[in-house]
């Protein structure tokens, strides 16, 4: 994850620091749950679309099944603040044409 462009991509679109802070944080989480998951490397090769799915009907699916490691809080409000993080990557990663 490019995290200093990232974040300052967030400044400049006025985005709290928490949230900032929470995002980035989120993206991480994922990096370490997903095994083999580079946020970069998802979004060149599907712009974050498999990312994405793993957190369809709040997480609970057969994509999120094939990594039974991976813990996630489940939940509504949790698995879109998830959503919301990897939304806000994929916008960040167009504007840099990344």
């Amino acid at each position: 994850m490019n995290e200093v462009e990232f974040k300052n991509w967030m400044a400049r679109k006025n985005i709290n620091k928490k949230v900032q802070s929470d995002m980035i944080s989120r993206l991480k989480k994922i990096e370490r749950e997903i095994e083999n998951c580079d946020i970069d490397e998802q979004y060149r090769s599907d712009k974050c679309e498999y990312l994405m799915s793993l957190f369809l009907n709040m997480g609970i699916n057969e994509k999120m099944k094939k990594h039974p490691k991976a813990k996630f809080p489940f939940g509504k409000y949790y698995i879109s603040a998830y959503k919301y993080a990897v939304k806000n990557y994929v916008h960040f990663c167009e504007d840099y044409g990344i």
